[in-house]
């Protein structure tokens, strides 16, 4: 896995003291910036139950390790190949991990939508290996020292979002971001629309026949629908007796049986 740094504090313990020109100059302020803030759901539920269920402490660890350790060294490896990250220095870029949280942040529109491509087919793969996300995307400034060391209301929106709003396994956006995108989602697939009129990411846009990822270095693994679907309905199972679980787990086999209607529908026509 590449070296990244972990610089994300909880946003409502940071108190910045800007007051002295010596610290404002160490911090180049971007005024816009997209800022993803994605975090695993319900890793500390899954933290404390393999807890009781192990009795060696060392095993413990190692198993619990393993069960995400292939999923973010996925997320790694892609990012690393994307043009993106390869080339952050012109593109102003950067993706970083803390903890069961990973992050991304770019100053460029276009530059946001090639991730979120990426990031909706690492969605799906980890959702095959029994790992889900649900997560937040801001548009915001951003006060940068080094690429792993920054501050701003983007990280404090986006992490709003992820904690707050989306309360179902999806990764939703501001209206701002909307905006700044909506132009790019010609095939009106990438972005679908909640009751309440929030804008959040097609989790299974992956599986549509026109969804495509323009970016020849990055490798991508083969997506197992069928250990989706399995994963899904394994927790729903699970969950029975938890409403607020539950919830979201039927959220994720409404949508995916939703997708196949359409996509039956879409070859018909063809």
């Amino acid at each position: 896995m590449a070296n990244y740094k972990n610089p994300i504090p909880n946003v409502e313990d940071i108190v910045i003291d800007n007051s002295s020109e010596e610290y404002g100059s160490d911090y180049e302020c971007k005024k816009t910036v997209y800022f993803a803030f994605i975090d695993v759901l319900g890793f500390k539920q899954t933290f404390d139950e393999n807890k009781e269920n192990e009795s060696e402490e060392e095993e413990r660890d190692i198993k619990f390790a393993d069960k995400f350790k292939e999923v973010f060294i996925y997320y790694f490896e892609l990012m690393s190949a994307s043009k993106l990250i390869s080339m952050k220095e012109t593109t102003g870029c950067y993706a970083g991990q803390t903890s069961d949280s990973l992050y991304f942040y770019s100053p460029r529109e276009d530059l946001l939508v090639e991730y979120i491509k990426i990031l909706l087919h690492f969605n799906l793969y980890a959702m095959s290996k029994d790992v889900f996300f649900r997560g937040g995307i801001a548009k915001g400034n951003l006060f940068i020292k080094e690429p792993y060391q920054f501050y701003g209301d983007s990280v404090i929106y986006s992490y709003l979002i992820e904690d707050k709003i989306s309360r179902v396994p999806i990764i939703m956006i501001d209206e701002n971001t909307y905006n700044a995108i909506k132009k790019y989602d010609e095939d009106d697939f990438l972005i679908k629309k909640d009751t309440n009129d929030r804008h959040y990411l097609n989790i299974y846009a992956p599986l549509h026949p026109h969804f495509s990822i323009d970016d020849n270095n990055i490798k991508l693994r083969t997506i197992n629908k069928e250990l989706i679907l399995a994963n899904i309905k394994r927790n729903l199972k699970k969950f029975e007796y938890d409403v607020n679980n539950y919830e979201k787990y039927r959220f994720l086999l409404t949508a995916f049986q939703k997708y196949e209607r359409e996509i039956n529908t879409h070859q018909v026509n063809e």
